[in-house]
């Protein structure tokens, strides 16, 4: 009797106490869909990239998740700012298995005259009654004029949109433009181990050279990943330089392809000092 007691009492404050907030391995289908931010910024001509999470699944949950992304006009207009999604039933897209995350491109036009900023949103539904969204269902994209050339000065900068805090991940990064210089940038606020991500693509396929040089003087040790995205499984590791210290990584003539998008980390690998990790980044052909 006195055992008995105890399981009912057990029972009773398993029933009570809050469960965890995983979803139930026998119905993964109790993960939502969301956006990451529900604020994105680029620039003309350079395409944005979103990212869809899903939020409740447990890591060995198997998922099916399907959902629409619809873009919706405000002061930048379809067709002449960005390429809308299909209308009005959208685009429809999927994250399925052990998939944790979903890119999406859109294209973003360059306007042969200057324009000021300007913003459209693209909103997420669900394609399923297993999907449920959740958080807000638009994120607002904003449209800045072009920093890859200044006109005036004749300068050429190489990172488009690629500063803190955008460049701490992927879906957010800036682009750097091949043959554009060198982009000068830093670690600031950022803790060892950190990365930062830039975008490069080409409208033709061929072969990039990507320098990093670490221009702190006589500290830490920086390394640079180069990623391809494949449409169902996200970045894939394509090719690496991991010199030791503050020797220059180089990764020489890597093969890209056409129209295909790559993404650069710069990695800080370890810390060897108190200064604030400073460095230089290049695309050439």
């Amino acid at each position: 009797m006195k055992f008995a007691r105890i399981l009912i009492l057990l029972l009773l404050i398993h029933g009570i106490l809050p469960q965890a907030s995983f979803a139930n391995p026998d119905a993964p289908t109790a993960a939502t869909l969301a956006w990451s931010s529900a604020y994105a910024s680029t620039a003309e001509g350079i395409d944005v990239w979103l990212r869809i999470n899903v939020v409740g699944a447990a890591p060995t949950d198997d998922v099916n998740l399907k959902f629409i992304y619809q873009t919706f006009q405000q002061t930048a207009e379809y067709n002449h700012d960005y390429e809308p999604t299909n209308w009005p039933s959208g685009t429809k897209g999927a994250i399925v298995g052990n998939n944790r995350v979903a890119y999406i491109k859109i294209h973003i036009k360059k306007n042969d005259y200057p324009e000021p900023t300007e913003t459209f949103q693209v909103e997420l539904r669900s394609d399923a009654a297993n999907t449920v969204i959740s958080g807000p269902a638009r994120v607002t994209v904003t449209i800045r004029r072009s920093r890859l050339m200044n006109p005036i000065a004749g300068i050429m900068e190489s990172c488009v949109n690629g500063g803190e805090p955008n460049n701490d991940f992927p879906a957010s990064a800036g682009q750097i433009a091949v043959n554009g210089g060198w982009c000068n940038t830093s670690f600031e606020t950022e803790a060892v181990r950190d990365v930062d991500y830039y975008h490069v693509e080409q409208s033709t396929a061929g072969n990039i050279t990507i320098r990093l040089e670490n221009t702190t003087p006589d500290q830490h040790d920086l390394n640079i990943y180069l990623y391809y995205r494949d449409v169902q499984e996200g970045y894939k590791l394509y090719l690496q330089s991991t010199n030791p210290g503050q020797q220059a990584e180089v990764i020489s003539n890597a093969p890209i392809a056409a129209n295909t998008n790559y993404l650069i980390a710069v990695y800080w690998a370890s810390d060897t000092g108190d200064k604030i990790p400073t460095y230089r980044l290049s695309v050439s052909r």
